[in-house]
């Protein structure tokens, strides 16, 4: 099997084996495992690269990222291919993740939710998680979940609390001083594009304007 090298990145090369991507090694790997451009590898040596070098440290940053936040099965393809490793490799690091059960993506969901869900709509909140790669079942287990949480709580409703934060942001009145249509219509629309609903936007102006009177 032939080796041919693609355009160095950075500190690392790519390499093919007979033609097809296997990653990209960093020179001291290069003379670990004697590959040279246009030079031969045996199946065993080949297996040797994949298992000892790459997969491994696929694994390693993998486990490096988990460490600092939550992330998703897409998010963490998207890693890895973005720092030039192989489809064959992603998966087995993410495998080795996943039996772990380090990839929790209604931990995520929620972990996510419980951040925005007093500053953010539902709708752009279920927008970014699916960004994520989280479906919409999980999505809305979690959803559930967190109501579950604050059944007996008086956090009130979270959605018109999110829309009056987002509000209270944009308006520029004094307290006592009358909102003129133009600009009450401003802030409903800004608020509407970041995925409020109408009633909910009205609800909460209501309450923002009672509040500086």
């Amino acid at each position: 099997m032939t080796v041919t090298f693609g355009d160095k990145k950075g500190k690392k090369t790519p390499v093919y084996v007979d033609g097809a991507y296997i990653g990209a090694l960093y020179p001291g790997e290069l003379r670990q495992y004697n590959l040279e451009d246009e030079g031969e590898i045996s199946e065993a040596a080949l297996e040797r690269v994949q298992k000892e070098c790459l997969l491994l440290r696929a694994k390693r940053y993998v486990m490096n990222l988990l460490l600092k936040a939550d992330k998703t099965e897409e998010e963490l393809k998207r890693k890895l291919r973005e720092n030039g490793y192989s489809e064959e490799t992603s998966e087995g690091a993410i495998e080795y993740v996943r039996s772990f059960h380090y990839i929790d993506e209604l931990r995520t969901a929620e972990n996510y939710i419980r951040t925005k869900m007093f500053s953010s709509s539902e709708k752009e909140i279920r927008y970014k998680l699916s960004e994520k790669g989280i479906n919409d079942e999980t999505i809305d287990m979690a959803y559930d979940r967190i109501a579950e949480e604050n059944e007996d709580e008086e956090n009130g409703n979270t959605e018109l609390k999110a829309a009056e934060s987002f509000l209270r942001k944009k308006l520029k009145t004094a307290p006592g001083e009358e909102l003129p249509y133009e600009e009450k219509q401003k802030l409903m629309s800004s608020a509407y594009r970041k995925g409020f609903r109408s009633e909910t936007i009205r609800e909460a102006l209501e309450n923002l304007l009672r509040e500086d009177r």
